[in-house]
């Protein structure tokens, strides 16, 4: 492990209490090489830091003499870090291993109290070799530390070292979205073939796998698609699933990065909806939670 490895986060996020069991710290990893049209996290698609602006923040301090705006609407030239309002955001700062495992461990008495720990998202925190050397190193700092760690990931691009990353992080959350290949691939660029020969791989190491499936209306949600992501899950011998319903709760970030959201008319799943899924996985033998409670 190097000191020297290097990530973009965007944020880290304390007392979360979905994201992998008790009172969780959450580094949000920056970059991600899919296309999921309902990404509540899109500060997290672009692999390098970005600004984004946020419209009900701006006072309009220092607006351009000619009028001329940035792509997400920004009038002005005026660094974040000096935005009087914070209507403009960095979104993405470099950090180093040590740097960012120093400050998840910070929160290490809530950990101890609640049976908690440290998550990494992103993004995808899998992303790249070089995102998977920085997750593990970073991982393997708390775990020395008997700290509980986590991952969330589609786990849809190869493990380098499935046996390391076994070994230092004691939870997969993994996505279970579109179940068809082809059609996971063509709206998500997600291949559920590679997803599937991780957790193998990860599996004979003995990982704990969570298998996620997020409910979303007119892409994942139907009982069709749940019960052939079901029949996966149990396929690969994964014993529980979270469900995570849609929300809109990423919507106005798109604005602010100047990026199209193409889920904006989405409707919300009702509980009968919910409940049904609930009741494929129920029926299949799953444990079954809803929002990763």
């Amino acid at each position: 492990m190097s000191s020297r490895e290097c990530a973009t986060v965007t944020n880290v996020q304390r007392y979360s209490l979905h994201d992998g069991g008790g009172i969780r710290t959450v580094a949000f990893l920056k970059g991600c090489p899919f296309k999921c049209p309902w990404c509540c996290n899109p500060e997290n698609l672009s692999f390098d830091p970005e600004v984004s602006w946020h419209k009900d923040l701006c006072i309009g301090c220092s607006v351009r003499a000619d009028g001329r705006r940035d792509s997400n609407g920004c009038p002005c030239e005026v660094l974040p870090e000096a935005c009087p309002t914070g209507a403009k955001k960095l979104e993405g700062r470099i950090r180093e291993v040590f740097d960012l495992a120093d400050e998840l461990l910070r929160d290490e008495i809530f950990f101890k109290e609640s049976n908690g720990g440290v998550t990494l998202s992103g993004g995808e925190c899998m992303a790249t070799p070089e995102l998977q050397r920085f997750s593990a190193s970073v991982l393997s700092i708390c775990h020395a530390k008997d700290i509980d760690t986590a991952i969330e990931t589609t786990l849809g691009i190869p493990l380098i070292d499935p046996v390391g990353m076994a070994f230092v992080c004691d939870t997969f959350l993994v996505d279970f979205k579109i179940a068809d290949r082809k059609e996971s691939l063509r709206v998500t660029g997600i291949d559920p073939a590679v997803r599937d020969c991780n957790v193998r791989r990860l599996l004979k190491e003995d990982a704990h796998i969570i298998a996620r499936m997020p409910l979303i209306p007119g892409f994942t949600s139907s009982l069709e698609n749940a019960k052939k992501n079901v029949e996966d899950i149990v396929g690969l011998g994964i014993a529980r699933v979270d469900i995570l319903p849609f929300h809109q709760l990423g919507a106005n970030k798109y604005g602010a990065l100047g990026l199209k959201y193409e889920c904006e008319d989405l409707r919300q799943l009702s509980e009968k909806e919910i409940a049904a899924v609930e009741q494929i996985c129920q029926n299949a033998g799953l444990k079954t939670v809803r929002h990763g409670e």
